[in-house]
């Protein structure tokens, strides 16, 4: 999922690990599958025990897979959970719960096609067009926050000059009628691909969050595959219970 540069920016054990969480989030693996045994990941990604160990160990700590003694390591109901579990916003509403404005300093619009691992994110058939959107987020004054890719499936009525999505993403598909009332989701730590920290301004050594997620609209129509990279030193990820 993930270009070569992000991937060598990221130890070993981080490559399974995300590699494996993919697995798991898009459905290659369901609840209750059992995952290949250590020595054979060992030799799938031609590395030590010690680093599958350390990627497995990281997906059991958030969830994801649970070992049982004597018989191995399966996926857990990861997903029952779900509802208990804080909504990611959209940037642009959490600017405004923090009382400033976020705006759009860069658009970049492609479209493109659907590949195997796309087509089953978003529901579509393999070689089915998409449009994959990537923008440099700021709030007023200049100040840069995050750089986003929003991948979506390609609708006729959509428009394709990158100018129509400065603003508020979500409040654009609203006009088509298209609601998001789901999301699957994850949150880490980690160092900024070479794309990223060219985008944002950043040094390649500087620390952003990383934000994942898969979003369902009310009917289970559409979906959206979103990335987006926060700047660490400027962004605060706010958590109400």
């Amino acid at each position: 999922m993930q270009n070569q540069s992000a991937k060598t920016s990221l130890p070993k054990y981080r490559q399974i690990e995300e590699e494996l969480r993919y697995k798991i989030l898009f459905g290659h693996w369901k609840p209750g599958h059992q995952i290949l045994t250590e020595m054979e990941l060992c030799a799938q990604y031609n590395v030590s025990r010690i680093t599958i160990r350390k990627a497995i160990n990281e997906l059991e700590n958030a969830g994801y897979l649970v070992r049982q003694s004597g018989k191995g390591t399966f996926v857990t109901d990861w997903q029952a959970n779900l509802e208990e579990r804080p909504k990611l916003k959209s940037f642009t509403n959490e600017m405004h719960a923090l009382g400033k404005k976020a705006v759009t300093v860069e658009v970049e619009l492609e479209v493109t096609q659907a590949d195997k691992i796309l087509s089953g994110i978003l529901s579509v058939p393999e070689g089915h067009p998409i449009i994959q959107l990537k923008r440099v987020r700021a709030v007023e004054g200049g100040v840069l926050i995050g750089y986003s890719i929003n991948t979506f499936p390609f609708k006729p009525e959509f428009s394709t000059d990158p100018a129509d999505y400065k603003e508020s993403f979500y409040e654009y598909l609203g006009r088509f009628g298209i609601f998001f009332n789901s999301a699957l989701d994850y949150l880490e730590a980690t160092l900024p691909p070479a794309e990223v920290a060219e985008k944002l301004h950043i040094a390649p050594s500087e620390p952003v969050l990383k934000s994942v997620k898969i979003s369902h609209s009310t009917d289970r129509l559409f979906s959206e595959y979103n990335l987006c990279y926060y700047v660490g030193s400027e962004y605060r990820y706010y958590v109400k219970y």
